[in-house]
C-alpha cells in the first residue's frame, strides 16, 4: 500500500523539482521517489549502462571514451 509523505521545501527548490521532472517527461512526486530510493540505497545511483558492461566494452582500451556518439569525431565517415 502507498504511503503519503509531506515536505517542506523552497520556491526555489520546488521550482528546481517542476524544472528538472519537465525535462525527463515525469512527474515531481516519482522524482523525489526515485531520489529518495538513491538516499535510502547508500547515496549510489543506479549504474549506466556502460558501467555494466565495461568488461565487455574492454577493446575501447583503458581511458577510452565512453560514449562513441558524442564525439563527432569518431563518426567521420559513418551515414555520409
Amino acid at each position: 500500500m502507498k504511503e503519503t509523505l509531506s515536505i517542506k521545501v523552497s520556491p526555489d527548490t520546488k521550482a528546481r523539482l517542476r524544472a528538472v521532472a519537465r525535462t525527463r517527461k515525469t512527474k515531481p512526486s516519482a522524482l523525489l521517489r526515485e531520489a529518495l530510493e538513491i538516499v535510502l540505497e547508500g547515496g549510489r545511483a543506479k549504474p549506466s549502462l556502460y558501467e555494466l558492461n565495461r568488461d565487455l566494452l574492454s577493446s575501447l582500451g583503458p581511458g577510452g571514451p565512453e560514449d562513441l556518439s558524442t564525439n563527432p569525431a569518431h563518426l567521420e565517415g559513418f551515414g555520409r
